[in-house]
Parts: C-alpha cells; structure tokens; sequence
C-alpha cells in the first residue's frame, strides 16, 4: 500500500466516515469561539463592587481615560486576571491532551499524573524558608523543577522510556508519585508557618489578585509548549493508529514522548507557578474534544485550547458569585465539576462491554 494509501485511511479512522463530520468541526468551533466571547465579555465586567458595564469596556478599547475608575478596574484589575485564567485553560487542556496521547491512557491528566502535584510542592518547599537561597529564585524556574522531577519519574518508573508503553503501568506510577508529593506538600505546609495560609490558599488554584506581570511570567514556557503541540500533531496520529503504523512511516515514538514530556513541564510549570495546581481541566476538556470533533490531534490541539480557555473563564465567573464580594479560589469550581467528571469516567472504563 502507497504512503499516500495509508494517509488517506489515516485520515478516515481519525475523523469518522461520515459526511457530516466534515461540516460539523467548523461548526463546532465556531460555537466554542462565541461562547469563549460571552464568557470574556462578562468576566471583564461582572459580579464587581462597582457597577461596571459593557459601556465602560467599549470606552476602553476606543477611548481609555485613566481618570476614570470603572475603566482602571477593568484594565488594572480584571483584564490581567481575565488573561491569566485563559493562559492557565489553554495550558492545563493541552497538557492533558498530550499526556493523554503518549500514555494512550484515558485518565491522564496533570493534576491525576503528579506532574502538578510536583510543581506544587516545589513551590511549597520554597514557601517554608528552609533553603534561604531559593527565595532569589523566580517562582517559575521552581515550579518548573518540580514539575521537572515529577515528570521525569513518571517518564522512566511508567515505562514511557521502553518500546512498548503499558498503560496500568503509566497510571500506578503517575498515581503513586501524586500521594507522594502531596503528602510531601503538607509537610513543607507546616514548615512554613507563618506564609502557611498562602500557601495553601495557592495550593487550591486562584487567579484572584494576579497582574500583568504574571501574564509575562507565562507566555515563554507557554509559547514554547504550544509550538512543539501543534509540531507533533502529526505524530500524534500516528501514534493513536498503532506504534507499528508509526515505524513503518518512519516516525520515532520515543522521541515523541520525549517532545512531549518537554510540552507538558513548560505548560504546566508555566500555569501552576501564577495560579497553583488547577485541577482536572487537563481531564476533562480533552474527553469533550474528542467527544464533539474525533481524534485527529489537528483538530484537538485548537479545540481543547479554546474549551480550556471557555472552561477556567466560567470557573472563575462561579468563584466571583460563591462569597460574593469576596473571591473564592478557583480551584475549588474546577475540582467538584472534575471530580464528577473523572467519577463518570471511571465508571465509564470499568463497565463491562455488552
């Protein structure tokens, strides 16, 4: 069979035989963008201690007068907030979506792998004082430590290294090493006395009180992490089709994991180290993709960034109206939807086929 064959039938397995399928995908996009649009509009301007209206965000993007306290609010205070949830979506969705694709594991996920948790505790042990000398260090170098560490034992103890990856293998591991660093989180919790209810608050996920400059703090490792997603969409498919499919055309799995692995740390060290370990959205949003548009990662890399996005928006919209005036994390919203979520799921894996 010609290499031109076997793309073609690539192609079918990834996007279904159906005609529809051709027009559903623009389709689908195009409803994820305008509910992506409601929910930026309204999160600039709802739920806020002065009345701010879609009046006010007009004025700004046409004529900004610095004078004026609605617009202050709005550009000073919800807009790098509004940027931030939407980097950290983008970030924690595509993470997933990748881990999920090396691991050919459904229950992939950072927050369900370690990978978060182990940013997590980086930062934690930062937090208590212990080594004085990290306190010079940016938190996103930490993070990225840890989510280093994390990834690494993950990549070798689940086997991801070998020819053939097994997935319980990859799940035991990525699961052990969570309680692992969790409980080691905990710990480091107590040694920080003082900055302890920082730290945990951080440690639930918040966007609450964040600035431009956490906005800047991302884009790097969250630009990076981006090109080498949409680089390996590709490869992806080949290996969703088969690892033999993909050596027979020539592709590396090994090296793809190893590309990957490096997307994953830059992503989610880039989101945990502004706004904690956000949990689950790394779960849930690759699920719905592939769910509405099939499995070609051409598609899925777009979509899942713009269903994380969508997501941590209307998270933080909730968390807005919880204690209102006051802010409740964010973490607390994205954790009882995905544990409902990863509930079904499971559920899903373990019930018998008729």
């Amino acid at each position: 069979m010609s290499q031109f064959k076997i793309m073609s039938s690539i192609n079918i397995h990834l996007r279904g035989y159906s005609p529809w399928q051709r027009f559903r995908s623009p389709l689908i996009f195009i409803a994820t963008a305008g509910v992506f649009t409601l929910s930026l509009f309204y999160s600039l301007i709802v739920f806020s201690q002065f009345p701010l209206t879609g009046n006010d965000l007009l004025k700004v993007l046409t004529s900004y007068n610095s004078d004026d306290i609605n617009q202050q609010i709005i550009v000073g205070l919800r807009l790098p907030r509004t940027l931030v949830a939407i980097l950290v979506g983008i970030a924690m969705a595509i993470a997933g979506l990748l881990m999920q694709g090396i691991t050919r594991t459904p229950l992939a996920s950072p927050s369900v792998f370690g990978v978060s948790a182990g940013a997590a505790f980086a930062f934690a042990f930062a937090s208590t004082g212990l080594l004085p000398a990290l306190a010079h260090i940016p938190v996103l170098l930490i993070t990225m430590a840890g989510a280093l560490s994390s990834g690494v034992l993950v990549f070798f103890l689940g086997g991801l290294h070998l020819p053939q990856v097994n997935p319980i293998r990859v799940v035991l591991a990525g699961v052990a090493l969570n309680y692992l660093f969790i409980s080691m989180t905990r710990a480091a919790v107590i040694f920080a006395d003082e900055h302890a209810y920082g730290v945990l608050h951080w440690l639930i996920g918040s966007v609450s009180n964040t600035r431009m400059e956490d906005v800047y703090t991302m884009l790097p490792g969250l630009g990076i992490g981006l090109l080498l997603a949409v680089l390996l969409t590709h490869k992806l498919n080949l290996m969703h089709i088969g690892e033999e499919m993909m050596n027979s055309l020539g592709g590396n799995p090994k090296k793809v994991r190893i590309l990957a692995s490096i997307a994953v740390i830059l992503l989610i060290a880039s989101a945990v180290s502004v706004a904690g370990p956000v949990g689950f959205i790394g779960l849930m949003i690759p699920h719905i993709a592939r769910a509405l548009i099939g499995q070609d990662y051409r598609l899925l890399v777009p979509l899942c960034a713009l269903l994380g996005a969508t997501l941590m928006l209307v998270a933080d919209i909730f968390s807005r109206v919880i204690r209102f005036p006051d802010d409740s994390p964010i973490g607390i919203i994205t954790s009882v939807i995905g544990a409902l979520f990863f509930l079904a799921l499971a559920l899903r894996q373990v019930r018998p086929q008729p």
